[in-house]
Parts: structure tokens; sequence; C-alpha cells
């Protein structure tokens, strides 16, 4: 029997700072995003960098109907608005050595400014944890962790995560296969 494939992880901690093509861009200063600020060649620039992230200014403003000019300035206008959040590099987990991919559940017993802090702190310093999400329902929190392996593992969730003051509860469901994986958020429809 085939083993079961593991999904493909995204993979940068640094990925609002990362240049495209090499030009830096402004830190990502975010705003009130309101959707009338994105016309049809900003919904189609977006359309095309999620198809491909990679490809040219001059490639993209051809896809789009503009010339390269304004297609680069309103690419990093998106980039300064924080709308376009940064560009990263899709993984396969198993040919970089990572063999155990789970998302964990947390529950905290008690919550207070000082805890929610040390938490976050805590929860950043650790570079398996992919993502961290403070949710509503039965957990306080979802990560998403890639480890190299069950020792790896374990070692995350007893000398890490359940050393982090306040943390009750640690419960893990590993990827066994994917059915669907998206590789970003969808761009919905425009609004009439």
């Amino acid at each position: 029997m085939k083993p079961a494939k593991t999904p493909k992880m995204v993979v940068s901690p640094y990925a609002a700072k990362t240049p495209r093509h090499g030009r830096e861009h402004s830190p990502v200063r975010p705003v009130p995003h309101d959707r009338a600020v994105l016309d049809n060649f900003d919904r189609a620039i977006l359309i095309e960098l999620l198809r491909n992230s990679r490809a040219t200014n001059v490639e993209i403003a051809r896809q789009v109907g503009l010339s390269e000019a304004p297609c680069s300035r309103r690419i990093r206008r998106m980039e300064e608005r924080g709308i376009i959040r940064g560009y990263t590099t899709l993984l396969e987990p198993e040919a970089v050595g990572i063999g155990f991919v789970a998302y964990v559940t947390l529950v905290l017993d008690y919550v207070t400014a000082a805890t929610a802090d040390e938490f976050a702190e805590r929860i950043r310093a650790i570079p398996e944890i992919i993502s961290c999400y403070i949710v509503s329902g039965g957990y306080d929190a979802i990560l998403y962790v890639a480890a190299r392996d069950a020792k790896a593992y374990s070692n995350i969730v007893f000398d890490q995560l359940r050393r982090i003051p306040g943390v009750k509860d640690v419960r893990s469901s590993f990827i066994m296969r994917t059915i669907k994986e998206s590789e970003g958020l969808i761009l919905p429809p425009a609004e009439e």
C-alpha cells in the first residue's frame, strides 16, 4: 500500500518581509481593508500572483492588460497597504526531512494579560509551530506543527508546550492523508 502523502507546508516566518524578485518593499503597514480599494486591475493582478508569485512584472502586466510601470506601482501599493502580505515557498515535508505534521489543540487554564503575552512569545519561539490561531469553541488555540520525527514532536509537546504557564490540555491530531489543500486564500468575486 502506498504511504499517505503528507501535505505541502508553507514555510516562511519572514513572508511579510520577503522581497519579490530581489526588490525590497516597505514593511507591511496594516490599514483598514476596504474592498472598494480593489479595482478590476488590482483583482486581476492578485489572481495572477496567486497563480504564480514568481511571475515577473512584465508577465503580470501582459496578462492583466497594463504596461509594466502601472502594474509595478499597483503591486507595490498593495504590498504597502498589507493587502499582499508577502511571498513564500511551498515545501514538500518528506523531501526536507519532516515526518510528523499535526494539528494541536490547546486548552488554557487561565488567561491574564501577562500569561497571554508569555504564551504568544513562547509559541513564536518554537520554529516547528508553523501557525497558531486563538479560536472560539472548546479549545483556546489551534497549532499547525511540523516536526522531524516522533521524538522531536514529543519534545515539542512535553518539553515546550506543556511547560508554558496556563496550558492545561494538549491534544494532537496527526495528518494521515490530505484530501484538499489550498496554497493560499481565494479571491472572492467582486461585489456588484
